[in-house]
């Protein structure tokens, strides 16, 4: 069974079957907009001062609509459009509920609670007991008992509490508070002054160059002098590890005190600066990402993601890193002796040199990688994934490294390298360095802004996010806009939240001029998510199954996955995706869009006029198609035709 408002309403109000309800409930535990949707529908039901949907105008329904919708007779373009109302507008979504809850509880009996039914039955004597008499002029009428009057049924009014219940909690926690008050003050108090005995360095007249010192105690009328670092040095010829190790963690101390004050809130690792565009932190306890508008300080573990075609600045440590487009970090705790340090989860970052310079502390991979730019300078990251064609799991991902200039050293598990200049370098899941170029970085490496094109589609965006609004709702709005660049960036943003139940339906869009752009869009991000790691093959398996059933999404998916070089050279692959292209149904357009994908990826030709929305056998495209398979013109780029 679907997961679909109907099937949502049902299944709050246990009209359905205890199968259909064990169903209704994973898809629910599973899907994190789902279960938004179901706080949303018991908020709006609950609100008293909600109105009731217009009469007319353009936000106006028709019972009549809403009672077909709910005893499913509607057409399937009128329920997509109902449905769509109702996830924009409380008033319609409360309307819809509460009608489905009202005839819910049709049918059902009323429970009377014992109590009541005896103070009723008490209260109204029946006609049975009323016997009638014939008057009897002889004897005088005798007037009625009359009962005793019935209390009115209301709840007697509880006996007081006793005085330690009603003032007890309350003398515990101001008692606690001033004894919290009293240890602070203890702690916060300077203990009394006493003399101690500081060992003074006595160095002798020859200079530098003094092989002895003596300890000689201080006078007792001058207080001791603290010896000072560069003396112990000269002093102590045969200095520890231990004495190397504290005199580095205080010599970053000074250099740390000497770097510009920072905005970082006590007791946070970093502070995400106001963002001009869209950044995304994931909040751990509702499994969803909320919005940050303001500067906002962040703790350790902290996720945050930025979106394309948006950049957005965190400080980290004593230094500043940039999210260029659509990129994921988490904010880690940074030592004194590092300038940043976070785990690069996906994307692409900017380093801003420290000065003096210090060394940024990148988790990648599982692996820790230090980068040292040089004062002031700039170091892009970018994180490549890979994937072969016809293997559904992820290989090992790449980092790239971008110097705007030198020298920048890097260091990957035992393995050192310094790009003197501009260049760039990559750095292998083994540590190893490779594809080492000398040549200016990508414009986003020097830029501080998008491209004047990005600003533009980032200002149409950013009007699909509204406060106190889910952020899979903003982005599932502009995926269906009639903007096709903002419908690219909305159906990204929806893999990088990582939610694809709402990318794998637009692969079947058609009737509309954006559904081209959709569907290819869509195939272009599923194929990304395949490349994202390990677990994606299993997760877009899933849903696939899920959503178009066992065989349509088998077939589906491995169109995604693509062909190995092995089955490329096989006539019976191109056979097949010919054989897609015309003979599915018309609701199928998804698989016709892949196969035309597959034959021009693998051909190296362009589409021939084929149209996956208008399919016919007398069509241009499909005869073309279907001459070049009947002439053995068909096969992959690279490969030679066999002799006849």
């Amino acid at each position: 069974m679907r997961l679909t408002l109907r099937t949502l309403l049902a299944w709050l109000d246990d009209t359905l079957s205890p199968t259909e309800v064990r169903e209704i409930g994973r898809q629910v535990s599973d899907s994190a907009f789902a279960k938004e949707l179901v706080e949303r529908i018991h908020k709006v039901t609950r609100q008293r001062r909600l109105s009731v949907p217009a009469r007319s105008g353009a936000e106006a329904v028709d019972a009549n609509v809403v009672a077909s919708y709910l005893d499913n007779e509607l057409d399937p373009d009128v329920v997509a459009e109902l449905e769509k109302r109702c996830l924009t507008s409380d008033v319609h979504l409360a309307e819809v509920a509460s009608v489905h809850q009202v005839l819910s509880l049709i049918g059902q009996k009323a429970k009377v609670p014992a109590e009541a039914r005896r103070r009723m039955y008490h209260l109204v004597k029946g006609r049975e007991s009323v016997h009638a008499q014939a008057p009897r002029a002889s004897r005088q009428t005798e007037p009625l008992t009359v009962s005793e009057p019935v209390q009115p049924w209301v709840t007697p009014p509880p006996p007081p509490r006793p005085w330690f219940e009603r003032y007890g909690p309350a003398g515990a926690v101001l008692g606690l508070i001033l004894v919290l008050c009293w240890s602070a003050w203890k702690t916060l108090t300077p203990p009394d002054p006493s003399p101690r005995f500081v060992p003074r360095v006595a160095m002798t007249a020859t200079g530098d160059n003094a092989g002895a010192s003596a300890i000689t105690p201080p006078p007792a009328s001058k207080p001791a002098e603290p010896v000072a670092a560069v003396a112990a040095a000269k002093a102590a010829p045969l200095e520890s590890e231990e004495t190397k190790t504290k005199a580095a963690e205080t010599a970053a101390n000074a250099r740390k005190a000497a770097a510009p004050a920072s905005d970082v809130p006590a007791g946070a690792v970093g502070l995400a600066k106001k963002p001009s565009g869209v950044l995304l932190r994931h909040n751990a306890e509702r499994r969803d990402w909320d919005r940050l508008t303001e500067a906002t300080g962040l703790h350790e573990q902290d996720r945050l993601l930025g979106l394309e075609p948006f950049r957005s600045v965190v400080e980290l440590g004593t230094a500043l890193v940039d999210l260029v487009g659509e990129t994921e970090v988490w904010a880690r705790a940074t030592p004194p002796t590092r300038a940043a340090r976070f785990t690069l989860a996906q994307g692409r970052v900017v380093l801003h040199g420290t000065s003096p310079s210090l060394p940024f502390e990148v988790i990648f991979g599982g692996k820790t990688i230090t980068i040292t730019p040089p004062p002031g300078g700039t170091v892009g990251l970018q994180r490549l994934n890979r994937r072969s064609s016809g293997e559904p799991k992820a290989l090992p991902p790449i980092l790239r490294v971008f110097a705007a200039e030198g020298p920048v050293t890097i260091v990957a598990t035992g393995h050192n390298e310094t790009l003197d200049a501009a260049g760039a370098v990559s750095i292998e899941p083994t540590g190893a360095f490779t594809d080492k170029v000398g040549k200016a970085p990508p414009a986003w490496v020097t830029e501080t802004e998008p491209p004047s094109f990005d600003q533009t589609v980032g200002k149409q965006f950013l009007k699909f996010f509204r406060p106190d609004r889910p952020i899979v709702s903003s982005l599932v709005e502009a995926s269906e806009g009639d903007e096709k660049d903002v419908a690219r960036k909305a159906i990204e943003a929806l893999r990088a939240v990582g939610d694809i139940s709402y990318i794998v339906p637009l692969l079947n869009k058609r009737g509309d001029p954006a559904a081209p752009t959709a569907r290819r869009e869509a195939v272009a991000v599923l194929r990304d998510y395949l490349s994202q790691d390990a677990d994606s093959a299993k997760t877009l398996h899933e849903q696939l199954l899920r959503d178009l059933g066992d065989e349509l999404g088998a077939t589906i998916e491995k169109l995604l996955v693509g062909y190995t070089p092995k089955e490329a050279a096989q006539p019976a692959t191109f056979a097949g995706l010919v054989q897609w292209l015309g003979g599915t149904p018309e609701t199928e357009v998804g698989l016709r869009e892949l196969a035309l994908e597959n034959l021009m990826r693998l051909t190296g030709r362009d589409d021939l006029e084929y149209d996956p929305e208008n399919a016919k056998p007398e069509s241009k495209g499909l005869r073309a198609w279907r001459e070049l398979l009947k002439s053995g013109e068909l096969r992959a780029v690279g490969t030679t035709p066999k002799a006849k």
